[in-house]
């Protein structure tokens, strides 16, 4: 008797997890859009040291400047380095192309955790004209000491 009474309390469990994991499976595909919305990342925002922005938006007149990639290369830790040459001295283009850099680490096949940038003149690499650094990851944000998807501007002049 007992027997029976264990085989009918397996068998009673085994249905009970069927039906609560159906259940889990049609309320999980029903927020599936909105996940995958909520995992979209937002484009990369410039922060300045001289000023804070929350959001870059460069003069229509500021375009995206020739440039080079004179140099990169990516640490065991994830950082992707990056040197930019360019003959344009533009503070807004110095700025577009600092934010086009971080948005190919977004795009690279490799794990990129941060990405650090430097705009040099074409002529004279030995001087950089801007620095700037953006955190993909949480650990990006330890490497870089910003937030996550915001893009850190400095003019060396």
């Amino acid at each position: 008797m007992k027997r029976r009474k264990l085989l009918f309390n397996q068998t009673r469990f085994i249905i009970v997890a069927l039906v609560a994991g159906s259940l889990v499976g049609i309320i999980y595909t029903g927020n599936k859009d909105s996940q995958i919305a909520d995992e979209v990342p937002s484009p990369p925002s410039i922060t300045s040291s001289a000023e804070r922005l929350t959001s870059f938006s460069p003069s229509p007149e500021a375009q995206m400047p020739e440039y080079e990639i004179t140099e990169e290369r990516m640490d065991d830790s994830g950082i992707w380095h990056v040197t930019l040459g360019t003959l344009t001295v533009n503070q807004q283009e110095l700025k577009k192309l600092v934010q086009h850099a971080c948005s190919i680490a977004l795009t690279k096949s490799q794990i990129v955790n941060s990405v650090f940038v430097d705009v040099v003149q074409n002529d004279n690499s030995s001087s950089k004209l801007a620095t700037g650094k953006m955190a993909l990851t949480s650990t990006g944000e330890a490497q870089t000491g910003s937030k996550k998807l915001e893009v850190s501007f400095q003019l060396n002049r």
